[in-house]
């Protein structure tokens, strides 16, 4: 299976969301990195069908997804950034409500239904109502309905947003093992979503495709840039931030530690830090950081 999107591109009155787009995706979790703003939702819409690019086009195995028409749609299941739920409805009544549209059968959508509750991990709530889910469960139900037709592709736009540390976790844990021989689209701009189980991780800046590599060759292109310095007071650390992109700020007994990234060591006491996602995110975002 392949995912191909060839040179798209979307403006909004003006502004360029997306700008002339090329990616291909075959199956395994494909990490999409940027801040408010990058195009990340744009090109989840677009790749989700419910929007259509201003020029260029997506091709899944060589065929135009626009005139593959409901087709590609049968393959697919898609979960937006906000999802609605019928907060009257329970979780199994409204898996089976969204099964019916879908296409399945009575039959078909009861087996469904409930081989997904327990895969989301959501068997034992069936029978209670949506309105009075947490967060992460309300998620969970979000991800159960894009899997009810099977779908080859799934498309899941900001997941985690708003979700305490353990609903992440499950979250993402959930992803990676629903992606076997599936194509997993993730969106986001928390790194510790994707710095685990992602194929290949890519950077949206400005409606532009600036990297797609594995995380590992990404780490390795800031692998120098990443140091340690501990000063004594807030006034270094405020003429640190005032050259440099200064990540995490650390006290430490009467001292302060700093994480910095610079192309050039910042101090003679600074020492080399193993790059993550993090600084990788610092580096390519950091006025958004600011």
């Amino acid at each position: 299976m392949n995912l191909t999107i060839e040179n798209v591109s979307k403006v909004f009155d003006d502004k360029k969301a997306l700008d002339s787009i090329n990616l291909e995706f075959t199956t395994g979790v494909y990490g999409i990195l940027g801040a408010n703003g990058s195009g990340k939702t744009t090109l989840m819409r677009i790749l989700a069908s419910v929007m259509k690019p201003c020029s260029g086009r997506v091709l899944l195995d060589g065929e135009d997804i626009a005139v593959m028409d409901y087709r590609y749609r049968d393959v697919i299941g898609y979960l937006p950034q906000h999802v609605g739920l019928y907060k009257n409805f329970t979780a199994e009544k409204f898996l089976l409500y969204i099964a019916t549209l879908k296409g399945l059968t009575k039959e078909e959508a009861k087996v469904k239904v409930a081989d997904t509750l327990e895969l989301v991990g959501l068997a034992d709530q069936a029978k209670k109502k949506v309105g009075k889910f947490s967060g992460g469960m309300k998620r969970r139900v979000g991800i159960a309905q894009a899997l009810l037709n099977d779908p080859k592709i799934i498309i899941v736009d900001e997941p985690t947003a708003g979700l305490d540390p353990k609903e992440r976790i499950r979250f993402r844990n959930l992803l990676s093992q629903i992606s076997t021989n599936r194509i997993v689209l993730l969106s986001t701009h928390i790194v510790s979503d994707i710095e685990f189980i992602a194929k290949e991780v890519l950077i949206l800046k400005a409606g532009k495709l600036v990297q797609k590599q594995t995380p590992q060759d990404l780490l390795r292109g800031i692998e120098n840039k990443v140091w340690s310095v501990t000063v004594k007071n807030e006034s270094e650390i405020t003429r640190f931030q005032s050259i440099y992109k200064v990540g995490n700020i650390a006290r430490v007994g009467d001292s302060f530690q700093l994480r910095i990234l610079s192309d050039v060591k910042p101090h003679l006491s600074a020492t080399h830090e193993h790059p993550n996602l993090e600084d990788l995110y610092l580096y390519y975002f950091d006025e958004e950081v600011a």
